[in-house]
């Protein structure tokens, strides 16, 4: 089956700046406005990403160094970006911040350019986020941030620990647990656990294996209270005691309240990474490169990570951060991260209409 690639986006993860205490872009940011049109060529450099994704203050040191100012237009999910670098509209951008299961389909659109890697410094990349899957070495991205898919949980509620997504599913009907549960509103993150739980991969299994691993999930759906985004207090406060979210999220509500616990459970769970990428005719190449070799700059990326709440790609980053940073694990995602065992979610034409119908009908199930 093929559909229209117009899904929803992953479950709302920039909103952790305003979480964090992040400061709003102050910056002029010229093109700024959600669904603005990029500038014409011309000594500028235009960049079009996620809103506040970028820490002012590298933003303000790139414009002195180079005499460019970025001009930043933004959208609010990666199908809002497809949509538009697909369409006339997006011409003009030198950059662009795609999520890691929309490579694929930007490239084979002929939508991005292969990369120059000799004008990148990538020897100084974390090399567990580089040669992934969704984008075999690197042809077309590098990894600018990233994050994880796991569970943030109040460990009495739940009586116990929970290490597995066999465990989570299981504590669903747990008195303290039950219509107190937030799960993904996207599709592959909800059905996904059950079949890694089933041995399958979520990027391989059929529609058929698909819609099977939702139904299990649909059974459970009456215990479940939200899918909509996660306001930290809820979970702080009691009203969720069981929710999927990622790690800088997860590091906000323990910071409010620090007897809840974060797992990212086996046997496997998600790595998602946005990335730099560089559209098929961006205007100005050789500005586009140059603030990419500004930004894989090593106190450049400690800066971004201070900003965004979320780890860049540096290799060492963990030790390169101020030593009283808060909850420092939850900003890797914990203290023993396996990286062989974190997948990252690859858009498939073919399968992706089934993980939304099946989403919506687990939605339409839930009890709360």
């Amino acid at each position: 089956m093929t559909v229209d690639l117009r899904l929803r986006g992953r479950p709302s993860r920039r909103s952790v700046l305003a979480m964090l205490g992040a400061a709003p872009a102050g910056l002029a940011l010229a093109s700024a406005l959600p669904g603005g049109s990029a500038r014409a060529a011309g000594g500028e450099l235009n960049i079009y990403s996620w809103p506040d994704y970028f820490s002012t203050a590298n933003l303000e040191g790139y414009a002195k160094k180079s005499g460019v100012t970025p001009n930043i237009a933004t959208y609010d999910s990666n199908e809002t970006m497809f949509a538009k670098l697909n369409s006339p509209a997006g011409a003009g951008f030198d950059i662009v911040i795609p999520s890691s299961s929309w490579i694929r389909q930007l490239a084979e659109k002929g939508l991005l350019q292969e990369l120059d890697h000799s004008k990148l410094n990538l020897a100084s990349l974390d090399q567990d986020l580089l040669n992934r899957d969704y984008d075999p070495g690197n042809k077309y991205s590098i990894p600018k941030d990233w994050g994880l898919l796991g569970v943030v949980y109040d460990p009495e509620a739940v009586g116990g620990e929970i290490v597995t997504w066999d465990d989570f599913f299981k504590a669903f009907d747990k008195p303290g647990v039950t219509g107190k549960i937030r799960l993904s509103d996207t599709g592959w993150e909800t059905i996904g656990p059950q079949l890694w739980l089933e041995g399958k991969d979520w990027n391989t299994a059929t529609n058929d294996e698909i819609r099977a691993a939702g139904e299990k999930v649909k059974a459970l759906a009456k215990h479940v209270k939200s899918f909509s985004g996660l306001d930290p207090n809820s979970v702080a406060n009691g009203a969720i005691t069981l929710a999927q979210t990622n790690n800088g999220t997860a590091r906000a509500i323990i910071g409010l309240n620090p007897k809840l616990k974060w797992v990212v459970p086996g046997p496997f769970s998600e790595l998602w990474v946005d990335n730099y990428a560089i559209p098929k005719d961006a205007p100005n190449l050789d500005q586009a490169y140059d603030f990419l070799a500004y930004q894989l700059q090593p106190e450049v990326q400690l800066a971004e990570t201070q900003y965004v709440g979320f780890p860049a790609a540096l290799a060492g980053l963990k030790e390169k951060l101020p030593a009283d940073t808060k909850n420092v694990d939850l900003i890797f995602g914990g203290k023993d991260l396996d990286f062989k065992k974190l997948t990252s979610f690859v858009v498939n034409p073919e399968t992706i209409g089934t993980y939304l119908q099946v989403q919506t009908e687990i939605q339409a199930a839930a009890g709360g």
